[in-house]
């Protein structure tokens, strides 16, 4: 039970809601005191503006009636709160205040609050005065009762004591709700999104088309699941086409380990040799070519950087292919000087992956080039092409995947796994740069490195 409140506690519904009530139970004791204050001040200056008002009226009373003894009769027969102070004695005062002690006994600011003291002791009225000074050493002392202004201030604050909590409550429990039904729908997502398992990709999360953030909130994670998901199928089907390129390497070299070890001397053991050479550099290149596919899917193909003369890896590779084939004319009359900064051995692998492509599929001919094509960006491009049978428009991005072979039984047989065009053009990506097939003016196929300069 404790850890089931802590987690509510925790939850952005919780911490919303206090947060929430927390701002608004501030600003209410705030704004309530600032209120108490400022409506006391306010009816203090009323208050004062009343005492001087009646003092006024009291001293234009006391002035017509003359001497000491005419305005102490005076004083007494008139309502209101007045005493006329001689020496500090009372000599005449207002009815109210006919028993009172003298409201002033010293120096006093006005306006100043004073309480009434009975003779006996008793404490009476609060009131508000104001001090004149006569010209016949008298003072006359004038106020208003000043209980109306604090039983004002008392009920307010009173008032603002029981409203404040109902408020804040009030507060509290609209977030709470508010809150509540503004994150179900996310909450909803989130079991949704619980139930998709490794298993099932497939599912995805319902969208609920309201266009605000919980509906984008969706849509990302539908995208994801169906990033996720292509990445699975991808997986699951390199590690089959793996398995299965790998399976026919390891199958001849087992046939013929059989047949030697089942009927010595049947193979001469210079051919026994030859096949193992063969197989195991298949199988090694292989192996090779899903390492560095593997490192590219995992973001650790690391480059070492340097200037690199794409050209002269061009040229070594009109040499190579000169040298190891008689049948094939190989033009690399259109190789410019190009330079770019990029791994050397990456971009030479790259480079030969698109050339034994091309002799793979050439008919008499292969071309090599390089150039720099310029604009606002310029760009050095790597072009390759042959006079074969060329590239289908609908299998031009295809040819890129692993394992996509567009001739089966040839590809097969020269030795090709599928992997050589993905590794140019995961090479191409490292470098940020890209590739891609076109239409060739031999006939054929034409494949292009293009590399920022």
């Amino acid at each position: 039970m404790r850890d089931k409140n802590r987690r509510r506690l925790k939850s952005v519904r919780a911490r919303i809601t206090l947060i929430a009530t927390a701002v608004v139970t501030l600003a209410l004791v705030v704004g309530g005191v600032a209120f108490v204050m400022i409506l006391s001040a306010t009816l203090r200056d009323s208050a004062e503006s009343a005492a001087d008002s009646e003092a006024s009226r009291y001293e234009t009373i006391v002035e017509q009636a003359g001497g000491a003894t005419e305005a102490a009769a005076a004083l007494a027969d008139i309502d209101g709160y007045a005493q006329l102070l001689s020496a500090g004695r009372v000599v005449g005062a207002t009815d109210e205040l006919d028993d009172a002690r003298p409201l002033v006994t010293g120096d006093l600011d006005d306006p100043a609050a004073v309480t009434v003291i009975e003779s006996d002791g008793d404490e009476g009225d609060r009131l508000v005065v104001v001090t004149k000074e006569r010209d016949d050493g008298t003072v006359l002392v004038a106020g208003v009762d000043d209980e109306t202004r604090a039983d004002a201030v008392d009920a307010t604050r009173t008032l603002l004591f029981f409203a404040v909590p109902v408020v804040v409550l009030l507060v509290g429990l609209t977030c709470w709700i508010v809150v509540g039904r503004a994150l179900r729908p996310v909450e909803r997502l989130r079991r949704e999104a619980e139930q998709v398992t490794a298993a099932d990709l497939s599912r995805r999360v319902e969208v609920p088309g309201s266009g605000d953030e919980v509906d984008r909130l969706a849509s990302t994670l539908n995208g994801l699941l169906g990033r996720l998901e292509t990445s699975q199928v991808r997986q699951r089907r390199f590690v089959s086409d793996a398995s299965h390129e790998l399976r026919s390497p390891i199958s001849s070299l087992r046939q013929n380990a059989e047949v030697a070890l089942s009927y010595p001397g049947q193979i001469p053991p210079d051919q026994f040799a030859s096949t193992v050479k063969a197989e195991s550099e298949r199988m090694a290149g292989l192996v090779d070519g899903l390492l560095l596919l593997a490192r590219a899917d995992e973001a650790t193909l690391h480059l070492t950087l340097r200037e690199t003369d794409l050209d002269d890896a061009a040229l070594r590779e009109v040499s190579r292919v000169r040298a190891e084939s008689t049948e094939l004319t190989v033009d690399g009359s259109r190789i410019e000087a190009v330079r770019v900064n990029g791994d050397e051995a990456m971009l030479a692998r790259a480079l030969r992956n698109l050339v034994d492509n091309a002799v793979r599929h050439a008919a008499g001919r292969v071309a090599i080039a390089t150039h720099v094509e310029e604009g606002r960006t310029p760009v050095a491009v790597i072009a390759v092409e042959d006079d074969g049978a060329g590239v289908p428009r609908d299998q031009r991005e295809r040819v890129f995947e692993r394992f996509v072979r567009l001739d089966e039984s040839r590809a097969r047989d020269a030795g090709g796994a599928g992997l050589g065009l993905a590794i140019v053009a995961e090479i191409a990506a490292t470098h940020r740069g890209s590739v891609r097939v076109v239409d060739s003016a031999l006939g054929g196929a034409r494949f292009e490195i293009r590399l920022p300069v």
